[in-house]
């Protein structure tokens, strides 16, 4: 009898996930933390996601933040859709996905937590590594296709 042997692929993401409750609109709440954080977003290309079952792609907005002296990328992408769709339906309103693609020995994320939720127009901010499921993975690989191909394409 043939031996069968079976590999287990997993996708190992550079990013930490970070959820953020804010009611202001995205162009607004990058400006807020431009303004009040010191970051220096820039709207880029939107998030086109193409969720199972679907013949058309909800459409995301997207915007990046590069600290390249630092080693370190941030990006601001809109949990709900041009089309009122969401990205991730857990946690309940969830508004802004802050995705930080960075070195973990030399950046403080907890100290990054603490000053996003200190801003008076977020709600509530915090890690979403185990919280948003098997959906992430799936979300984080197309995210970084969408890195690679679509964004450094049109840059």
């Amino acid at each position: 009898m043939a031996k069968k042997t079976l590999f287990k692929l997993e996708f190992d993401s550079p990013f930490k996930v970070m959820g953020v409750f804010c009611q202001e609109k995205d162009y607004r709440f990058a400006w807020i933390l431009n303004t009040y954080l010191q970051f220096r977003f820039r709207k880029v290309k939107d998030f086109e996601f193409y969720p199972p079952k679907e013949t058309s792609p909800f459409i995301f907005s997207v915007y990046s933040f590069d600290q390249a002296d630092m080693n370190r990328t941030f990006f601001l992408v809109s949990n709900r859709s041009v089309q009122g769709n969401r990205l991730f339906d857990k946690p309940p309103a969830l508004d802004y996905i802050f995705l930080v693609k960075a070195d973990a020995f030399r950046f403080d994320f907890s100290e990054m937590l603490k000053k996003i939720r200190g801003l008076k127009q977020v709600t509530a901010a915090y890690l979403l590594d185990d919280v948003l499921g098997k959906k992430k993975e799936g979300f984080l690989y197309d995210f970084e296709f969408f890195l690679t191909h679509d964004l450094k394409m049109n840059l």
